[in-house]
């Protein structure tokens, strides 16, 4: 005599070949303000950068500005990501504010990417179908707009989106 146990399991397998399966949407983090105050080792180099860019006081905003390691799993340079709190680099309401993705070469910060986002980041858990694509993105939100970034085989790949949803 079969037992009620194997007489689930045998309808739960059942079903499982009957029934298809179909691709889960992702599964991604909740978006999380990026608010820690941008590492000594890296505040020289970006305070040179911001003066070449002619902002005005450089050094206090530096101070005010914020940033968070740009996880990368392909390796290469250690990356940082800033956003730069500043009056002329941010826009009026402060949703959207330079973000600087860099890294340090001989003392110095060099920009892999410039844009303007929201300051809150996320991470994504696929590979897009982009060519060459190197890293699972990262995705920046604002009120206006979502940024994604992710990193190719020859650079950065920026895009936006509005950040309303589809109607």
């Amino acid at each position: 005599m079969i037992g009620s146990k194997a007489i689930r399991r045998l309808l739960a397998a059942s079903l499982l070949m009957v029934l298809r399966v179909t691709d889960a949407p992702a599964q991604m983090a909740r978006p999380e303000p990026f608010d820690t105050p941008v590492p000594e080792a890296w505040r020289a180099p970006f305070t040179r950068f911001l003066s070449g860019l002619n902002v005005s006081d450089a050094v206090a905003t530096v101070e005010a500005s914020r940033a968070v390691v740009f996880q990368n799993p392909a390796g290469g340079p250690e990356r940082m990501i800033i956003r730069v709190r500043h009056k002329e680099a941010c826009t009026v309401d402060q949703d959207e504010c330079l973000t600087v993705i860099a890294h340090i070469e001989n003392n110095e910060l060099v920009s892999d990417a410039m844009f303007y986002a929201g300051d809150k980041i996320s991470y994504g858990d696929f590979k897009p179908r982009v060519p060459g694509v190197r890293s699972l993105p990262i995705f920046f939100y604002g009120r206006q707009q979502v940024v994604a970034v992710i990193v190719t085989a020859k650079g950065l790949v920026v895009s936006s989106h509005s950040a309303e949803a589809p109607k």
